[in-house]
Order: structure tokens, then sequence, then C-alpha cells
């Protein structure tokens, strides 16, 4: 669809047919994208308390509810709570209010790289937490009823 578009853009007909063309594999790169992105944080319009702020990057632990592991593939970056401890429980329910409009924000990449580089374009200071990976020992349903000297054999009920 993007292809289309730039194929019926007239501005960008010679660029959209080296594009689409099969002869050259080689891949066009804009002289403006070789530079270094600039700062987000310098044409964001947030205040300088959000944009000095300490995000931690990470991969979510499993799901407990769930058996699948996909969707811990990604790695995930959220803030880190704000010194003053602006929280207080709520007065209504009990749930714990805070002040912070940061605090619920949590951004998904697919890889620690990403996470990293869009950090460092905000301008926020970040740390990584390693990913802890379990250890599986393989077993086998054989092991159940493996001789083992000095133990009693288990006894197996059929019916």
């Amino acid at each position: 669809m993007m292809l289309r578009r730039l194929a019926h853009n007239p501005a960008c007909a010679p660029i959209s047919a080296r594009l689409l063309s099969t002869k050259d594999k080689s891949v066009i790169v804009h002289p403006a994208h070789e530079q270094e992105p600039l700062a987000a944080e310098l044409v964001s319009g947030a205040p300088l308390n959000l944009t000095k702020r300490q995000v931690r990057i990470f991969r979510p632990a499993n799901n407990p509810m769930q058996s699948g592991r996909n969707a811990n593939m990604r790695w995930r970056l959220d803030f880190d709570a704000v010194e003053k401890g602006d929280r207080w429980a709520n007065p209504l329910m009990g749930w714990q209010s805070t002040a912070d409009p940061m605090s619920p924000v949590r951004l998904d990449f697919a890889t620690r790289e990403d996470a990293v580089h869009f950090a460092e374009k905000q301008g926020w200071g970040y740390f990584v937490q390693e990913p802890q990976f379990r250890s599986i020992k393989p077993k086998s349903y054989k092991n159940n009823f493996v001789y083992r000297p000095g133990k009693k054999l288990p006894y197996v009920h059929t019916k």
C-alpha cells in the first residue's frame, strides 16, 4: 500500500522507481537519516522534571496464569517511583494513589537495543535489568521407575 502511494506521487517518482526496480538491489538512504537523531527532549515540550527521569528496562516475568512464553520475548520500559514518594492511600476506597503522571506508562520494545536507544533519545537515565532464565532439568517418565539402590521400588496401581 505504501509503495503504491509512492509510485503514484509525482514528487517521489524518481525515488519510487528506484525502490521498485528489480535490477538494482541497493537500498536508498536519505542523507538526513545518516545523521544522529535530534534529541526528543529538545522539541517535546515536556517539563524538565519529566525529561530527566530514571527508567528501568527489563523483560517481564512469565504470567503465572498462562503456559505460553511468547509474550515475554519483548523488552519493557517503565518509570521508577519518584524519590519524594508522592503516594497516598485514597480515603474513599483505600487504594494507592499517586501524583506522578508517568508511573502508569509502560512501553514495549522488540529488542533491548531499541529500548535503550529510545531512552537515550528522550534524555532519560536508564538501567537495564538482565533477565534471569530458569534452568530446566531434562526429565523423563521412565525416571519414575529407575532402580535406586537402598530405596524401595515404587508400587504402581494399574486398576
